[in-house]
C-alpha cells in the first residue's frame, strides 16, 4: 500500500516531543518493517493524492475540514486519528453541542467537527476504549470507527537477563512537558516532600515561573532532581534503573511514557482518568489524580512492590510492539481496499 499521512499544524508547536509526531512515527516505522510505502505529505511539493491507497489526517482541529471534504470529492480513502483526551469520556452534553451549526455563524466548535467529520471520512481510528465512546457520543457512526492500539515508542530491545542486571535506585522517575497542568507534576513533587521518597524528573520546561519554582524546590529538597531534557539512550538507563515510574496526570490518552517505563521492568501508578487502563492493565496501579494523600501511599505501596516488574515488561513487549501496532493499522487499511 502507498499511504500519506498528514499531520496537524498544531504539531509545529512542541515538534518530535509532541505526542501526536511520536504515533505518526511509529506507525510509519512499522509500516514500512510490513512493506507498505508512507509519505509524509507537505505542501511545497505536488500532491497526488489519487496515487495514494490510504491517505490519513492525524489530530482534528478546524484545519482539516475543507481537506476531508477535498479527499471525499476525489474518492480517496480517509482514516481519521482525531486524538481527544478528555478527563472522562464524552456524553450527553457532548452529544447535544455536537448538534448545535455552529458554523451557520462561521463558528467552529470541537465536538460539532467532530460529528461534521464523521460525515465525511471513511474511517476513524480511536485509541483506547475511553476514546471510541467519545467519538460515538458525538454522532460519528459506530461502524466507521476501530479501535488500533498504538506502540510503545522506543525501539529499545531488553530481555528479561537485561532487566535483573540493572540495580534498581529506589527512586521515583517522571517524564513529561512538566509544566504543563495536565500533567499534574506539582501535586507529585508535593508527595514526594511529604513522603520524603526521592524523585527524579525529565523533559521539557518552557516556564520560567515553573522553572523557577523547581528550582527553590530542588534547593530545599536534595532527593528531588530535575534532569532536563534527556536522550533516549539517558531514557532507558533511568527506566531501567528507577523503582517506580509514576504517570498522574489530570487526563492521559494513552500514556505512551509509561509503556516504555513498563518495558524497561518498572513499577508503575498511573492517572485513572483517560485510557491508561486500555493499555497497562493490571500491571498498574491507578489513582485518582485529585487525591494527593492517595497519590502519595500509592507511590510508597509500589515503592515496597518487588523488582523488576516482569509481568508488566512480558504485558507490553507481547501486546505493544510497534509491528503488532502496525499490523493492526494494516488490517484497518485493508478493510476499505
Amino acid at each position: 500500500m502507498r499511504i500519506a499521512f498528514i499531520l496537524s499544524p498544531y504539531c509545529y508547536y512542541a515538534n518530535i516531543y509532541n505526542g501526536v509526531i511520536v504515533q505518526a512515527q511509529c506507525w510509519r516505522d512499522a509500516l514500512v518493517a510490513l512493506g507498505h510505502e508512507v509519505e509524509l505529505v507537505h505542501p511545497m511539493s505536488p500532491i497526488a493524492w489519487k496515487s495514494f491507497d490510504i491517505v490519513h489526517l492525524f489530530q482534528h482541529g478546524s484545519w482539516c475540514g475543507q481537506l476531508l471534504e477535498s479527499l471525499a470529492q476525489d474518492g480517496a480513502h480517509t482514516f481519521f486519528s482525531p486524538i481527544i483526551d478528555p478527563p472522562r469520556p464524552y456524553g450527553q452534553l457532548a452529544k447535544l453541542v455536537s448538534l448545535v451549526p455552529f458554523e451557520r455563524l462561521r463558528l467552529q466548535q470541537n465536538q460539532r467537527m467532530l460529528r461534521l467529520y464523521g460525515e465525511t471520512c471513511q474511517r476513524f481510528l480511536s485509541r483506547s476504549e475511553h476514546e471510541k465512546i467519545s467519538l460515538e457520543a458525538v454522532g460519528v457512526p459506530p461502524e466507521k470507527i476501530i479501535n488500533v492500539p498504538i506502540s510503545m515508542s522506543k525501539d529499545w530491545v531488553i530481555d528479561d537477563a537485561a532487566l535483573n542486571r540493572y540495580p534498581r535506585n529506589g527512586a521515583v522517575l517522571h517524564i513529561s512537558h512538566l509544566a504543563q497542568p495536565r500533567k499534574n507534576v506539582r501535586a507529585l513533587i508535593e508527595a514526594s516532600i511529604a513522603k520524603g521518597f526521592p524523585l527524579r524528573l525529565a523533559g521539557s520546561l518552557n516556564d520560567a515561573a515553573f522553572a523557577s519554582w523547581l528550582e527553590g524546590v530542588q534547593a530545599a529538597h536534595p532527593h528531588i532532581t530535575y534532569l532536563g531534557r534527556i536522550s533516549d539512550a539517558q531514557m532507558e538507563e533511568e527506566m531501567l534503573s528507577c523503582s517506580v515510574f509514576c504517570l498522574p496526570s489530570l487526563y492521559e490518552g494513552v500514556g505512551l511514557v509509561a509503556l516504555d517505563a513498563g518495558y524497561c521492568g518498572a513499577n508503575l501508578v498511573s492517572s485513572v482518568a483517560g485510557g491508561t487502563r486500555d493499555y497497562l492493565g493490571e500491571h498498574s496501579a491507578y489513582i485518582d489524580p485529585l487525591d494527593k494523600d492517595a497519590l502519595g501511599e500509592a507511590i510508597m505501596r509500589a515503592l515496597d512492590a518487588p523488582l523488576p516488574n516482569v509481568a508488566a515488561h512480558h504485558h507490553v513487549a507481547d501486546n505493544f510492539s510497534k509491528l503488532a501496532s502496525g499490523r493492526n493499522l494494516e488490517a484497518a487499511y485493508a478493510s476499505v481496499l
